[in-house]
């Protein structure tokens, strides 16, 4: 019996490997997904770089991914720089498109580059329809549509989309303002209805993936399923009555289609730069892009520049002042970059100052220094007396006041590295210091960056447009000052009574309200005056995730031992807004 057993168990193994091929089991892995990305570009010399950098970083294996590319009616070299990545990066994608057009450089009717005439609207509708068309003839899964002013900087964003198993899915991005790439409402007649949920949504105080009638310049297709065959950018379906716009014709589509968009914000994918206005220019547009790319740097995931586009070193100046200081701790290399990297975009020429660590200073250094506390000052909200970092911080400015004085500077910039620019910062600020040349104007420093403590009325500036008489402030984010201004700090002697710098100026423009304080500085004829609305902001405030404060994160002036934060304190706490900052609500569309 044992025998027959053993027998038949001998048979059955050897079965099990009867073929040599049974020996290799294992199955091959899934490809992903076929794509189609869609470049379509028109006067995006400027963005185009950042949008191409950003494809690139995409993790996604380039072998899946085709690119249909095409631009038209250009006045900047979009084609040059378009032919140039493509001819280098196509033998890493599966197929290039390439379509250009060199001629004409604009549209019948149009007034500017900036101008839709109905004319551009049906081509641009052609070019979509064409890529479509492209892509199900190569039976592609998916078609990703990404205007050449949407950088997507989150590298997974195409998988992400996949993942969410929609039919049309766009990637909610950031803009400068409440502008972003859906609309939460539409009206019977096909236009813009603003609804309580666009807020929430754009500020991601609610986050998810929402169904919505629009989305539009970034969004992904699925086109294995069956809604998203019907769809079609043009002709427009024959019962359309709503705008000529591309947009609205495709969201229209989708509903005839019955087929749902949705707009997914679980995570910050990238960003898009706010729509030019008809009137405006290529070099409007580009201005309002690097404002958007100093945006990416300070919120992240920052834009990086493609790797295979040839770049022509930017020209910088100092814009009329004798220096541009940019104050910088050594220890916190990754402001300094940020801050190099926005001053280059923008244009604008800075010398690095090391400033003064207070962290690294013992209570005998700040004594050498010839630095004591002014009698009776404390925090105003705390209590507390001077910390080790505003000590710093206040060598740091005094410091730059003393080289101006050695020097005989006329006027200089002085930059903090935790700031946040404003649209347009270079153009309005040249635009200032003119208009404050022009009617010779007796100024010491005028404030680019502040908070405003008592929002009272300020005096306005005559004939100087967006300047007003500076009241009581804190922060010194930045602020231009004279020669003059600067012999009047270093004459005040204010090492020997130190207070922190944000207090100690507004006590020379005799604004301050300690009467107290004030009496140790018996010349307070400061001329300040500060731009309204401001030119830049704090790069992050109190309480925000990614804030570092180096002055109140410390310990006392006097005392190793007594560790001190922000809590308790309302200066680095975010303020009232200025009168004058545009509205969300003008921004949204």
């Amino acid at each position: 019996m044992l025998l027959a057993v053993l027998l038949l168990g001998s048979i059955f193994a050897t079965s099990e490997c009867y073929f040599s091929e049974e020996n290799f089991t294992e199955e091959s892995k899934m490809q992903l997904p076929t794509v189609v990305i869609a470049i379509i570009a028109r006067n995006a010399a400027h963005s185009l770089p950042y949008y191409l950098g950003a494809l690139e970083r995409l993790n996604y294996p380039k072998d899946r991914i085709s690119i249909w590319a095409a631009t038209d009616h250009n006045s900047d070299n979009t084609t040059a720089v378009l032919r140039e990545w493509l001819t280098i990066m196509q033998k890493h994608y599966h197929y290039i498109e390439w379509r250009p057009m060199d001629k004409p450089l604009s549209y019948p009717g149009e007034l500017g580059p900036k101008h839709w005439p109905n004319g551009r609207y049906e081509y641009l509708m052609k070019l979509k329809q064409g890529a479509l068309t492209f892509a199900k003839k190569r039976w592609a899964d998916y078609i990703l549509y990404a205007d050449t002013d949407n950088i997507l900087t989150n590298p997974e964003t195409l998988n992400l989309m996949m993942a969410e198993n929609k039919s049309v899915v766009a990637p909610m991005l950031d803009s400068q303002s409440a502008y972003s790439n859906f609309w939460c409402g539409i009206t019977p007649q096909g236009y813009y209805r603003r609804t309580a949920e666009y807020f929430p949504t754009v500020h991601r105080h609610r986050q998810g993936c929402f169904p919505v009638p629009m989305v539009h310049s970034t969004m992904l297709l699925d086109l294995r399923k069956e809604g998203p065959k019907r769809l079609a950018f043009h002709p427009p379906h024959k019962d359309y009555s709503w705008p000529f716009d591309d947009i609205i014709v495709f969201a229209f589509s989708c509903r005839a289609s019955e087929v749902q968009m949705y707009i997914c914000n679980k995570e910050r994918y990238g960003y898009l730069n706010v729509p030019a206005k008809p009137h405006q220019t290529v070099e409007d547009d580009r201005i309002n892009f690097v404002h958007l790319y100093t945006e990416s740097l300070v919120d992240g995931p920052p834009m990086y520049f493609s790797g295979y586009v040839h770049q022509e070193l930017k020209q910088t100046d100092t814009m009329g002042f004798d220096e541009i200081y940019l104050i910088n701790l050594r220890r916190r290399p990754e402001r300094r970059e940020r801050m190099m990297w926005s001053l280059y975009e923008l244009g604008i020429n800075a010398k690095v100052v090391d400033a003064v660590d207070g962290g690294a200073l013992n209570s005998t250094d700040i004594k050498v220094l010839g630095v004591d506390l002014l009698p009776g000052y404390h925090d105003p909200f705390s209590g507390r007396t001077l910390t080790k970092g505003e000590v710093g911080c206040f060598l740091s400015h005094y410091y730059i006041w003393k080289e101006m004085v050695d020097m005989q500077l006329d006027k200089a910039l002085i930059l903090e590295d935790d700031v946040r620019f404003q649209g347009n910062f270079k153009r309005r600020l040249l635009r200032l210091m003119d208009e404050v040349e022009k009617v010779e104007l007796d100024w010491d420093i005028i404030y680019l960056g502040r908070k405003q403590v008592k929002p009272e009325d300020e005096e306005v500036v005559e004939n100087v447009r967006n300047l007003v008489v500076a009241g009581y402030s804190y922060w010194t984010l930045s602020y231009a000052i004279s020669l003059q201004g600067a012999q009047k700090l270093i004459n005040a002697e204010p090492l020997s009574k130190m207070l922190p710098v944000d207090e100690f100026l507004p006590i020379m423009y005799d604004k301050h309200p300690n009467e107290g304080h004030k009496s140790h500085f018996p010349n307070r004829n400061l001329q300040a005056y500060s731009t309204r609305p401001l030119l830049v902001q704090p790069a992050q405030y109190a309480g925000d995730p990614d804030w570092v404060s180096d002055t109140e994160t410390s310990t006392l002036w006097d005392d190793d031992s007594v560790r001190t934060d922000w809590r308790g304190s309302q200066k680095t706490l975010k303020g009232t807004p200025q009168a004058g900052l545009n509205s969300a609500y003008r921004d949204e569309l």
